[in-house]
């Protein structure tokens, strides 16, 4: 029987072709006596009608629109729609993506039309409009217009994903009539999932929905971005939703029925982004400019690049003094990479044996790969975004810059020989340690939100804003991290503080690794 298939399988894909009359069944909440299938298989479904398989090219760089809030009456959904574009921009490097957001009195029908022309992903957070004439279906806009399913299908070149995280916008009338006589919760899934034919029918390729309307909350944004996340590690559309769906079941209380809700209209072996050659360190990579080091990255790293630069184009320059500088700015690298991850083990309540006692940046780097195998085994997510794929991406490399490093201590080979080797490899590991750039390293004066930001070439007074203070979490953090240096992802509104392995001291401006032994003025 297929229930005894399914239950000795060890997992895989699933993909149900499935009458119309069957479609608001929740297929992926089946039990098969030992799980439900959605905690073992990819599942993807097609509607008898709804779907038909599409050709579509995989792609190294993801054109990507939000629309967000375009009728200006729903505040979680322009807030979704701010966060994920700031978390992709922190998340993807900008050679993976392409991200703009639409929102409020901007989208007009034309406008949107215009916008949504030749892109991969649509994600939508706003009012999605019933009909019971199926292509009339659609997204509510401002002043009542609608953008209609059938409007998409003509425009062409339609996307290969639409992610729906939206509340239903029907006349009275119609919702009485159409939830006559039957269970509210299972009728709201023959609704959504007509919404979502809707959108099949017009030829969009994998639709991503909820089967009841849920309310938004941190967790669907959360959901949403793990399976962003996922998308742009190669998974498929469905590797990428049962991603999502893990992640919900481990990270969310258990009474949180998020990973329930959603659901893959379309193929779920489709696979939208395919990087190009990103396994193993690629030499023809664009370097990353020295601006965005200047303006975006921790102030020790800004400030020692600065005079790396300004020896280098300087009429006297000094190989040695040159190489010096970079190589302190790589040393910084190190240590607040390092403290990043050992602080966020440590939060996680994982403690490496290593750090028990002073150490080289020999042993130092070391100590990173052994907590970044340790992430990777236990499947945990570290508050640094891209971290574990970078270093270890890097790994040979980064070796290298230290033993050059260290060689300036000694006689030897002059620093001319492999400084453009040097710079160009650092510059190539800062490409990819992007989220250094994108989140922000404070020192927090006091409980109340009160800060010094330490990025690009400034020490910038700054306020952790009342909004974000109401997260509960966040408040927590910042009164027991009161006078210490922090990670602040802003984008997950998380704060990390790195002692003890990293701290600050405001008054001589110097930065102290103490496991290391070592500090630097700032």
């Amino acid at each position: 029987p297929i229930q005894d298939k399914l239950r000795s399988s060890e997992g895989g894909f699933l993909f149900f072709h499935v009458d119309q009359t069957l479609a608001s069944l929740p297929w992926e909440l089946l039990y098969e006596g030992t799980c439900f299938l959605a905690d073992k298989f990819s599942i993807g479904k097609n509607i008898a009608g709804f779907w038909s398989e599409s050709q579509r090219a995989e792609r190294d760089r993801l054109r990507v629109l939000i629309i967000a809030d375009p009728t200006e009456d729903l505040d979680w959904a322009r807030q979704e729609g701010e966060g994920l574009l700031e978390s992709l921009n922190a998340d993807v490097s900008s050679d993976r993506i392409d991200v703009e957001l639409l929102t409020g009195p901007r989208l007009g029908k034309l406008e949107l039309l215009e916008a949504i022309r030749d892109r991969d992903i649509i994600h939508y957070a706003g009012h999605l409009h019933y009909d019971p004439r199926q292509k009339e279906s659609g997204w509510l806009l401002p002043e009542g217009k609608i953008l209609r399913a059938r409007e998409i299908e003509k425009m062409g070149s339609l996307p290969g994903l639409v992610f729906s995280n939206s509340c239903m916008s029907m006349p009275d009338h119609l919702r009485r009539q159409e939830l006559i006589g039957e269970d509210q919760t299972g009728n709201e899934g023959k609704l959504f999932n007509h919404l979502a034919g809707a959108f099949l029918r017009a030829g969009i390729a994998s639709y991503i929905g909820t089967s009841w309307e849920i309310r938004d909350s941190s967790h669907t944004f959360e959901f949403a971005l793990q399976f962003y996340r996922s998308l742009f590690e190669e998974r498929s559309v469905g590797e990428a939703m049962f991603d999502a769906r893990k992640h919900a079941r481990q990270q969310f209380p258990v009474n949180d029925l998020t990973w329930a809700a959603y659901n893959l209209h379309g193929n779920p072996l489709t696979r939208i982004f395919r990087s190009g050659n990103r396994r193993t360190f690629d030499a023809s990579r664009n370097i990353l400019t020295s601006r965005k080091i200047l303006q975006q990255y921790p102030y020790p790293i800004s400030r020692l690049y600065r005079k790396f630069l300004d020896l280098q184009d300087g009429p006297d320059s000094d190989s040695r003094l040159m190489l010096s500088n970079l190589s302190r700015c790589f040393f910084h690298t190190l240590g607040i990479c390092g403290s990043i991850l050992f602080s966020n083990l440590e939060s996680l309540k994982i403690r490496l044996p290593g750090l028990d006692h002073t150490l080289d940046f020999n042993a130092w780097t070391d100590e990173i790969f052994e907590g970044l195998n340790k992430v990777h085994s236990l499947g945990v997510e570290l508050t640094a975004p891209g971290l574990v794929e970078s270093f270890f991406l890097h790994r040979d490399n980064i070796e290298k810059l230290l033993k050059w490093s260290q060689s300036l201590t000694e006689e030897g080979e002059p620093p001319d020989a492999y400084m453009v080797t040097f710079q160009y490899l650092f510059d190539n590991l800062l490409t990819d340690l992007s989220f250094l750039g994108r989140y922000r390293m404070v020192y927090l004066k006091d409980a109340a939100g009160d800060a010094l930001e330490l990025r690009g070439q400034h020490l910038t007074e700054m306020r952790i804003l009342p909004s974000q203070m109401e997260n509960v979490q966040l408040s927590r953090s910042i009164m027991k991290s009161a006078g210490q240096l922090c990670f602040f992802n802003t984008s997950r509104r998380s704060l990390l503080s790195l002692s003890p392995y990293m701290r600050f001291d405001p008054s001589e401006r110097e930065l102290q690794y103490p496991l290391l032994g070592w500090s630097d003025e700032a």
